[in-house]
């Protein structure tokens, strides 16, 4: 009977791991089909057939004449089009990434990459550069200013949390005070500026890939990819924290020091992203719930699986962004509000368990 039992087990075992196996599989290719319907979506028209002959011409060393078709239609793909694909998955991959891991660490499933207020940071030192003409690292461009600002609250509640029980909600609340002072500072700025510059951070401020080049992507890639690895290192440990406090602290883990180490990570990763793309609300927060809902709370299967779904679903919304404005008129964050604001209410009305 001993025997019986432990074979059901056994099997029930290996079915839930071939299913959450399965679903990382599916959260892969599904990111490559949108990969696919990406790279033929832009303003230039172009066939599928031009679109990957480009592409074979370009890995197999084929240079094409200079001002040709063949070389307008390498521009648009190689410098434009997927410049942009990629940005969008390292963009993807980081807050699902960092949004998966702050829930955890928080044990909040209303978490998000933005709690701490790096995205008020990263708007307040756009408008320094922007409206006040102050540059931070002189002869860098804005990127910079908001990614050392959108760092600034996050140092804040490192310093000042210990000092306040460092709790979980101490936390939360630090970051919310800081986001709405932040937001101060920067509307003090954006009221006294003119409606051209005024435009120009609304538009980075709703998010946008325009004018995204290979120049930008190695330093993204560096981040996102570096502080995924970590985070996937540190899941175990993720999820032993997600008992409580005083459990995982019986159980040898320094809470405080893992804490503090992912807040680091993830709020570098989304202030490299934020600084180039803008603020794109609901990845870090839909995409990790849709996960759980599927294979659990597992942080190690989560995880690699958010990033995959994080980086299909920004690739989704950033084609239907190209779609419905050829001009690239539409922003991507307006897309990602737009589907995942319903989306989440959904799952939210519908859902009778607990996704925690």
């Amino acid at each position: 009977m001993d025997d019986e039992k432990f074979e059901r087990m056994k099997a029930e075992y290996n079915s839930h791991m071939i299913r959450k196996f399965g679903f990382i599989f599916l959260c892969v290719a599904f990111m490559i089909v949108m990969i696919a319907v990406a790279v033929n979506i832009g303003g230039y028209d172009l066939s599928f057939a031009e679109v990957y002959r480009t592409i074979f011409d370009h890995i197999l060393g084929i240079e094409p004449e200079k001002y040709s078709k063949e070389w307008y239609d390498y521009q648009i793909v190689w410098n434009n089009r997927l410049p942009r694909i990629v940005f969008a998955i390292l963009s993807g991959v980081g807050l699902a990434v960092a949004g998966a891991s702050m829930q955890s660490v928080m044990k909040n499933p209303l978490a998000e990459p933005y709690t701490t207020g790096v995205s008020a940071g990263a708007c307040f030192g756009v408008a320094i550069s922007m409206v006040l003409g102050v540059s931070l690292v002189p002869s860098l461009n804005i990127g910079i200013e908001a990614f050392i600002m959108a760092l600034i609250p996050v140092t804040v509640i490192i310093i000042i949390s210990p000092k306040l029980n460092n709790s979980v909600a101490t936390i939360i609340l630090i970051g919310t005070a800081l986001t709405y002072m932040f937001n101060a500072f920067s509307t003090f700025l954006l009221v006294t500026t003119d409606s051209e510059t005024l435009a120009a951070i609304y538009k980075w401020q709703v998010g946008s890939f325009t004018n995204i080049s290979w120049d930008q992507i190695a330093v993204i890639a560096f981040f996102v990819i570096s502080g995924t690895i970590i985070i996937e290192l540190l899941s175990h440990k993720l999820n032993i924290m997600t008992l409580g406090d005083n459990a995982a602290q019986s159980l040898g883990i320094n809470v405080r020091r893992i804490r503090i180490l992912c807040l680091l990570v993830m709020a570098v990763m989304v202030a490299c992203i934020v600084s180039y793309a803008g603020i794109i609300g609901f990845v870090g927060l839909i995409c990790p719930h849709i996960i759980r809902l599927i294979i659990g709370s597992d942080n190690r299967f989560l995880i690699p699986a958010a990033s995959a779904f994080g980086a299909a679903f920004l690739l989704f919304a950033d084609s239907c962004a190209k779609w419905l404005s050829s001009l690239d008129m539409v922003p991507v964050g307006a897309i990602c509000g737009l589907i995942g604001a319903p989306l989440f209410l959904f799952i939210l009305i519908h859902n009778r368990r607990n996704i925690w």
